[in-house]
């Protein structure tokens, strides 16, 4: 490196300089001159010297003596110029030569400018501070010309210029670049070069633009397609400026070029991420309301009716859970095809129609929505939706190991304007006769009706309503005991759920259990019972009363949580109770949806202690031998064979075989919903003394509850508080 980096700041090291000249006082006088304007300078008496010195260390600014023995000053340019970064060095030649010859020669050598001897001594700092100024202004130029040059490319963009109006034409490399058109072409001189590569689509727009900033200089910007000159199609904006001479024509165009293909691919792709399903392609639910809209539109100006159909895949979880998803995704696009070619077969959209007018897009997992436009009637459509249908279960051939699937749907069907004046009203409502469609049957088509729709407005807003009620205590635990039916002393209670409401009053469990249930708030209100009924225990042992163990219903979500154990174990923690408070229900349908898992759950309950309780049983579908593996201790036989146990026959034979079942398996036994006497009779006379029902007590408020307990206390009978 020849010239050392100028510093951006006064605290830098002060300039370098070189002088060489053969005469020793001439360079010493030089020399001291230069250093008590504050440079920092060395010397060198020969041409090699020099060479030698501008090796080992670089400088700001050679002062060369021409005329010099050996190695003159021209020489020493010369060799100068030729090195790495010698180009940038500023060099000031001394002669006392006056004739132009020998000046035009240095320069012709690579001097950047001279001084004539003799030296006029004070003028000589300031013509090296000049010289130093002008290369580091040539340096900030160069610099600001390589940081658009690297600027240009790194954005795929050239610039060009035409001066008007002889037409000069210049242009950079990067224009060439952007053009592919190769080393030779680089600093183009005709514009038309590069027109002639403008897309026939484009290039009457293109030349359009380009004359009218010419002739009347309106600037523009302009994206179009080129063909480059290695054959590739990319997409180029273009925008350029007019300038003006002094009496305001145009005399000079300015334009930058820049490659913007990547960037609208990029734009594209966005577009198509945020508008289509990225797996079969189609519209998703954003763009299918966009798309429906004018079709609606103008069926409400045409006075024509259209139809939106909700298609839903039935089960298709199970499709997902037995094939993997690499074969669900498979079956999804071939569904798609299925309904995008049937509907486009449907003699209902006929081929006058737009492309757009009839939409099919993918809103859900396994639900697509379709909107048919000029329909007739419902019955029109509800051949369409037959038509569906049977396409969809025709037998689907997997390529990759030749299966066959058949696969059946649901599909709810909206109409317009009947149902509703826009594609998220009608959407609803395809949604909401969906649902009715899934309840009556799979594999069927149904229309939407107000009943529905009223009905299930009911249950979203009770839904609310029950959401509501669990924050803000509006629950109440009901208790029903249970009895030793032969000493009539109560044993224990099972704890009730009650919705105490602002305006129906008390709301029984079976109203909104199920809603709890279908609406995922079933673990939140399990929690708030199993609270419920530790918080009153606590109370209860507070008060002193006998503390007997209370039954809480657990639901599904809640027994496959693995934190339950952990979360019972602080609940208990927390009201300071033991796990034999509490007896845990679970029913068979719930067991038996995961006999694994369940299994270790109540394992792992048992070994903390918790009762565990099987409700309803004989009603669900567990063999024997996988009772014999659940970790249980109480079998609860369902309400449906007591009704009628007294008077023999299938049920008294059921009930009597679940109570020799029980006691061969080490289990005590509790009948629910034991009404009558001779009910109770009966399951004394076989072995079942634990009873729960209307006969003993109805479900009761905690404080009546606690009054029982009271009077066990009083009489003698009932457990200990803990």
């Amino acid at each position: 490196m020849l010239m050392a980096p100028p510093g951006p700041g006064a605290d830098d090291p002060p300039p370098r300089l070189l002088v060489v000249d053969d005469d020793p006082v001439q360079r010493h006088m030089a020399a001291r001159t230069l250093r008590h304007a504050g440079f920092d300078v060395s010397e060198a008496g020969d041409g090699e010297a020099a060479l030698a010195r501008l090796a080992e260390a670089p400088v700001d600014l050679l002062l060369l003596d021409l005329l010099m023995p050996g190695l003159d000053g021209y020489a020493v340019c010369r060799r100068v110029r030729a090195l790495p970064q010698g180009d940038l060095l500023p060099v000031l030649v001394l002669t006392g030569l006056n004739d132009t010859a020998a000046i035009d020669a240095a320069y012709e050598a690579g001097a950047t400018d001279f001084i004539a001897k003799p030296i006029h001594w004070i003028l000589l700092s300031h013509r090296v501070r000049d010289a130093l100024r002008a290369a580091a202004a040539a340096a900030a130029a160069r610099g600001a010309r390589q940081r658009l040059q690297r600027a240009q490319q790194i954005a795929h963009m050239g610039h060009w210029e035409l001066r008007l109006p002889g037409g000069g034409f210049h242009s950079s490399p990067e224009l060439a670049e952007v053009y592919a058109a190769g080393p030779a072409r680089v600093g183009e001189t005709d514009l038309a070069a590069y027109t002639h590569r403008v897309c026939a689509a484009d290039r009457a727009r293109v030349n359009a633009a380009r004359l009218a900033a010419r002739d009347q200089g309106q600037p523009y910007q302009l994206s179009f397609e080129v063909e480059r000159f290695d054959g590739e199609v990319r997409t180029v904006f273009e925008q350029v400026v007019v300038l003006r001479d002094g009496a305001g024509r145009p005399a000079r165009l300015e334009g930058i070029t820049q490659d913007i293909t990547d960037r609208i691919a990029a734009e594209r792709r966005i577009v198509q991420l945020a508008h289509y399903d990225g797996l079969t392609g189609l519209p998703n639910g954003r763009l299918f309301r966009d798309l429906c809209q004018p079709a609606l539109e103008r069926s409400a100006r045409l006075g024509s009716a259209c139809a939106m159909l909700q298609v839903d895949i039935d089960r298709f979880k199970d499709v997902n859970d037995a094939m993997g998803r690499d074969d669900g995704d498979t079956v999804l696009r071939l569904v798609a095809e299925r309904l995008t070619g049937s509907v486009r077969a449907s003699d209902l959209l006929g081929a006058a129609r737009g492309p757009h007018e009839s939409v099919v897009a993918r809103v859900g997992a396994n639900a697509f929505n379709l909107l048919l436009v000029d329909v007739e009637h419902d019955q029109s459509t509800a051949l369409v939706a037959d038509r569906l249908l049977q396409r969809l279960s025709a037998p689907l051939q997997l390529a990759r190991d030749g299966r066959e699937l058949v696969l059946t749907a649901s599909v709810g069907i909206a109409m317009f304007p009947r149902d509703a004046s826009d594609a998220d009203g009608l959407a609803h409502c395809a949604e909401q006769a969906l649902c009715t469609a899934k309840a009556a049957g799979r594999g069927q088509h149904r229309f939407f009706d107000e009943a529905t729709n009223r009905a299930a407005s009911a249950r979203l807003a009770l839904e609310g309503e029950l959401r509501r009620a669990i924050a803000q205590g509006e629950l109440r635990l009901h208790y029903q005991p249970k009895v030793d039916a032969a000493s009539g002393t109560t044993i224990g209670a099972e704890a009730l759920v009650r919705w105490q409401h602002a305006e129906r009053g008390l709301v029984p469990p079976a109203e909104f259990v199920p809603l709890a249930e279908a609406s995922g708030l079933i673990g939140p209100l399990t929690d708030w019972v199993l609270d419920a009924a530790c918080r009153e225990l606590r109370r209860q042992a507070d008060a002193g009363l006998p503390l007997l163990p209370v039954s809480v219903n657990l639901a599904a979500s809640s027994l496959a949580d693995a934190d339950l154990p952990a979360q019972l174990g602080a609940l208990l923690a927390r009201h300071r109770l033991q796990a034999d408070s509490l007896v845990l229900e679970v029913t068979e349908s719930v067991l038996m949806s995961d006999v694994e898992r369940a299994m270790q759950r109540l394992a792992a309950l048992r070994a903390q202690g918790f009762l565990i309780a099987l409700d309803d049983f004989g009603t669900g579908y567990s063999s024997l031998n996988y009772l014999n593996r659940f970790p249980v201790d109480e079998l609860k036989i369902d309400r449906s064979f007591i009704t009628d146990v007294a008077l023999g026959g299938r049920h008294g034979a059921i009930a009597a075989s679940i109570i020799a079942l029980g006691r061969t398996f080490g289990l005590r036994v509790v009948a629910e919903g034991v009404e009558h006497a001779a009910q109770a009779q009966f399951l004394l006379a076989h072995g079942c003394a634990q009873q729960q029902g209307y006969l003993h007590a109805r479900p009761m408020p905690a404080e009546d509850y606690a009054r029982r307990l009271a009077a066990l206390q009083a009489a003698g009978g009932g457990g200990t508080a803990r």
